[in-house]
C-alpha cells in the first residue's frame, strides 16, 4: 500500500474504534502491519542512490589520481596503495556496521565504496605484477569476492551491481560454461526473496526487481543462444508471458505502474513480438530452417507453454478477466507456430497474429473509454496505428494514398482525444 493510502488509512482508524466497528487491539494490529508511514517515503530512496553515487565517484577518483603517476611508482609502493586503499575501505565498512547499522545510506554507500575497491586492488596488483589478463576470470572473481556483502552489508546496491556483473560475465564466456550463470544468479536469490517478503513495494526492492528482471533476459539469451534461432520468438514469447503473469498474479498493490516491473516488462515485451510477428517475413525465416530445429527447442518451449497454462490457469480465479487477454499471447503464438508448421508460407500464422494485435488494440481502445482513462485510449490507438502502418509498408501503395491514410489517423487520435478529454469532465462534473 502506498504513502498515501496508508496515512488515509491511519486517519480513519480512531473513528472506526470510537464507532466500534473493530477494536483498539485491532487497530494496532493494523499499524504494526503497515508499519510507520515515514518508512513509506521516498526520502530514503534519494539519500541512497545520492549516497552510492558518492561512494562510486569517490572510488573512482582515487583511482583516477592514483592513475596520474602511478608509472613512477616502484611495485612495492603500488602494493601498498593497493592494499591501503582495501583496508580503509573495510574499515570504513566495518564501522557503518558497528556504529551506523540502521542508516541505509550509509550500509549502501560503504557497502558500494568496498565492492570498488576490491575490483581496483585486484586490478592494481594484477597490473603490477603482469598476472594473466583475462577479463572474465576477473570480473567473475570480483563478484564472487563482493557477494558476501549483499548478506552481510544488507546492500541493495551490490546486489544490481553483482547481477549486472555477472550479466556481462555471461556475455564474454562460451561454451557450456554459461550455464554456471544460474548458479550465481541463485546464491544472490535468498537475499531477494527476503526483500520481497518484507518490503515488497519498497524503491529499493522495486530498483532491484527491474534489474533483475531485465538482466533475466540477457543472461537466458546468452546462455541458450544455440537454440533460440527458430524458436526464439516463440520461447520469448513464453518468458514475456510468465513475467506478466508473476506480476499479475504477485504484485497488484500498488498504484504506481513502476512499482510493478514483472508486470510492465512482461507487458511490453508481449506486445512487442506480436507485433513482430504480424509480419510474414518473420515466419517465412522460420519456414526456412524448420528442420534443422534441435529438439532441446522444441523441449524449451514446450516447458514454458505448460507454464504460461498453469499461470493462466491460476489466474482464471480472478475476477479480472482483462488481464487474460495479455497472458495468453504465448499460446496465440504457440498456435501460429503450429498453423506454421504445416502451412509453409506463413501467411496462416501471419494472419492469427495481425487479427489478434487488432482485436487486442480495440479492446484496449474500449476498455480506455469506459474507463475514462486517456492513457490506455491512445496506448490502443498506438498500437492499431502501427499495425496499420506495417500492413501498409507490406502492400505496395502509392505515397498519397499513404499520405491520405496517415491524415485520417492523425484525425482519429485528435478527435478521440478531444472527445474523451470532454466525456471526463463532464463525468468528473457530475460526481
Amino acid at each position: 500500500m502506498n504513502k498515501k493510502a496508508v496515512e488515509w488509512l491511519y486517519q480513519q482508524l480512531p473513528e472506526l474504534v470510537a464507532k466500534g466497528i473493530i477494536t483498539a487491539e485491532s487497530a494496532e494490529r493494523i499499524k504494526n502491519h503497515y508499519g510507520p508511514v515515514t518508512d513509506n517515503t521516498g526520502t530514503r530512496t534519494f539519500l541512497v542512490i545520492f549516497g552510492v553515487i558518492g561512494a562510486l565517484l569517490v572510488g573512482l577518483g582515487i583511482i583516477l589520481i592514483l592513475a596520474h603517476n602511478w608509472a613512477q611508482l616502484t611495485k612495492i609502493n603500488r602494493l601498498a596503495i593497493s592494499i591501503s586503499l582495501l583496508v580503509a575501505a573495510q574499515v570504513i565498512a566495518g564501522g557503518v556496521l558497528w556504529f551506523k547499522r540502521d542508516s541505509i545510506a550509509w550500509r549502501e554507500g560503504a557497502a558500494t565504496l568496498l565492492m570498488l575497491m576490491v575490483g581496483a586492488a585486484m586490478a592494481l596488483v594484477g597490473q603490477t605484477y603482469h598476472l594473466v589478463e583475462d577479463t572474465d576470470a576477473f570480473l567473475l572473481t570480483w563478484m564472487l569476492l563482493s557477494l558476501p556483502l549483499i548478506y552481510l552489508m544488507n546492500a541493495v546496491s551490490v546486489a544490481i551491481l553483482y547481477t549486472v556483473g555477472i550479466t556481462f560475465w555471461t556475455g564474454g564466456h562460451f561454451g557450456i560454461g554459461k550455464q554456471l550463470i544460474w548458479a550465481l544468479l541463485g546464491v544472490a536469490m535468498p537475499y531477494y526473496w527476503g526483500l520481497l517478503k518484507n518490503s515488497r513495494y519498497a524503491n529499493t526492492t522495486v530498483i532491484l526487481s527491474w534489474v533483475l528482471t531485465i538482466c533475466f533476459y540477457f543472461c537466458f539469451a546468452a546462455a541458450f543462444s544455440g537454440y533460440l534461432d527458430r524458436l526464439g520468438l516463440l520461447i520469448y514469447s513464453a518468458l514475456f508471458g510468465l513475467t506478466y503473469l508473476a506480476g499479475e498474479l504477485w504484485f497488484t498493490s500498488p498504484d504506481h505502474g513502476w512499482c510493478m516491473p514483472f508486470k510492465a516488462i512482461g507487458l511490453a515485451g508481449s506486445i512487442g513480438l506480436t507485433f513482430i510477428l504480424t509480419f510474414n517475413d518473420v515466419w517465412r525465416h522460420v519456414a526456412s530452417g524448420w528442420n534443422s530445429v534441435p529438439p532441446v527447442s522444441y523441449l524449451i518451449a514446450s516447458v514454458l507453454l505448460v507454464m504460461v497454462i498453469g499461470g493462466n490457469l491460476m489466474l482464471v480465479k480472478r475476477t479480472d478477466r482483462e488481464s487474460r487477454k495479455f497472458s495468453l499471447i504465448p499460446c496465440v503464438v504457440g498456435l501460429a507456430y503450429l498453423v506454421q508448421f504445416y502451412d509453409r508460407s506463413g501467411l496462416g500464422a501471419a494472419i492469427i497474429l495481425n487479427g489478434y494485435m487488432l482485436g487486442l488494440s480495440i479492446s484496449i481502445i474500449s476498455k480506455g473509454v469506459r474507463e475514462h482513462r486517456l492513457g490506455i485510449v491512445n496506448l490502443g490507438m498506438i498500437m492499431m496505428t502501427a499495425l496499420i502502418v506495417a500492413r501498409f509498408f507490406d502492400i505496395d501503395l502509392s505515397f498519397v494514398v499513404r499520405g491520405v491514410i496517415f491524415v485520417l489517423i492523425g484525425i482519429g487520435f485528435l478527435v478521440a482525444n478531444v472527445v474523451l478529454v470532454r466525456r471526463k469532465a463532464g463525468w468528473q462534473n457530475e460526481k
